[in-house]
Formats: structure tokens, sequence, C-alpha cells
């Protein structure tokens, strides 16, 4: 008997001891001509990853700094497996940290241990466990935020234990049609929630705006070859921009060729 693609898929979730979540239906959050968003329904579940800044605690020094953290209940350079149900762009290199410096394109860090380079200023450092297809792993201990100042300044960017924030993530760089026809949306949230009649993530989608009111990743499908733009912004229930130096993501850009 021919064995099918999905049955291997779940025998390979099996194997790896990480159970996978699956919503009953997809909903679809946004729809224009041929670009659909709606919400992914596969992930691989890691309820007690947890990823822990060991050093630099507060001082560090303009130019290459060492970061250590610690990463526990999670492997990085493993292969997510749900990665082969959701065809999105997979990193050959599997799991893995996402390093954000000041809400800029983040650094993709496969050990724990790595060098960073830092201008004079102060700094908001976001740092949490990938999947290796990108995704986020969202829970308490999958993240760490950490300001630092460097030089004269004195101005700190946030209240890091109360002020709410938003992170972009993906979409990233390039992406190669044949290979990926679906693009996955995703962003981290420090000190909030979404919901329906709380607050919410606008995305402006190629000048498009829809909201979305839940903190899980999103799949964009039937984008055409060429550039795109996209931005989010944290904004609560009366559509109103929640203040925040990073809840703004700017205008990011990424390509279909």
């Amino acid at each position: 008997m021919k064995i099918s693609k999905l049955i291997l898929a779940i025998a390979a979730l099996i194997f790896f001891g990480c159970s996978v979540h699956k919503d009953a239906k997809s909903p679809l959050i946004f729809k224009n001509n041929s670009i659909k968003v709606y919400a992914k329904i596969t992930t691989d579940e890691f309820p007690k990853a947890s990823l822990t800044l060991l050093t630099p605690d507060s001082i560090v020094a303009v130019g290459n700094n060492k970061f250590n953290y610690e990463v526990s209940d999670y492997s990085l350079k493993n292969q997510s497996p749900s990665a082969i149900i959701n065809s999105l762009a997979n990193s050959a290199k599997g799991q893995h940290i996402h390093f954000i410096v000041d809400n800029k394109p983040y650094q993709a860090k496969y050990e724990p241990n790595f060098n960073a380079e830092l201008t004079p200023g102060p700094h908001l450092i976001l740092a949490f466990l990938s999947r290796s297809f990108h995704e986020s792993v969202k829970t308490e201990e999958a993240f760490s935020l950490k300001q630092y100042l460097l030089g004269d300044t004195q101005h700190l960017i946030a209240n890091i234990d109360n002020d709410e924030m938003l992170f972009y993530s993906r979409p990233k760089g390039t992406y190669n049609l044949e290979n990926s026809k679906k693009v996955l949306l995703d962003f981290y949230l420090v000190n909030t929630k979404l919901s329906k009649n709380g607050n919410k993530v606008r995305v402006i989608l190629n000048g498009d705006s829809f909201n979305v009111d839940e903190w899980q990743p999103y799949i964009i499908e039937g984008l055409t070859v060429g550039e795109h733009t996209i931005q989010i912004e944290l904004i609560d229930n009366k559509g109103i921009a929640i203040p925040g130096t990073y809840n703004n993501s700017d205008l990011r850009k990424f390509i279909i060729k």
C-alpha cells in the first residue's frame, strides 16, 4: 500500500516527540484579488521551551559584544517537523534564535553564543526562539528582552516591564515563487495581548489595511512576482495607535522572484 506524505509527516512528528496543534478550519482574514491572508493551522508545540540571557547583563561596549544565552527544552539546528506540512520558506540549518536590535530585521543565530556589534546610544534587544520555518515560539519563557545604554546617553527606549510592545519578524528578504507559494506573517508581542474587544495589530499589505486580533502566525498566499510592502502597528480597541518607539514597524519590503 502506498503511504501518503501526510502519514509520513505525522510519523515524523511522533518521532521528534513534538505535538502538533491543528484547528478545525483556517479562517480567511483578508482577501484582495489573488492575495489571501489566513490563520496558519499547523504548528509544533514547545510549551516548556525557554531562552535566558546569561551575559551581558548590563555593561556593554561600543563595538563588538559577546552574547550568551541558555536554551532549555528546545534544540537549535533541528528541523521543525511541521515545516513539511506548511510548505513555507524553511532554513536548512534548522531551528534558531531571532536576534532583533532596535526592531531592525532580525539576525538568525544557530548557536546560543555569538558576537554582535552595537553602536553608541540606547538599544532594545529582543531575542526569541524560532522554528526552522521562522515562526516564533510564543510562550512566556521563550524570549529575552534587554535594554542597554552605550556612551553618554541616559535615555531609555522603553519600560520593558510594563510597556506594551510589538516587534516585527516576517516576511523578510527574498522568496522563490516556485518553492514558496505561501509566505509567513509573524510578529512578537511583549506585555500585551490581542482580542476582539481589545488590542489588535493593524497590517498594511501593499497599501491595503486589515486587523488581526489573535497572536498567531498567518499565511499570505497569492503574491505575484515583484516587490511587496508590509507594515504592522499595535492599536487599541478604538483603532488608535498605542504609544511606543517600535509599535509601528515602518514600511518593510520583501521580494517574490
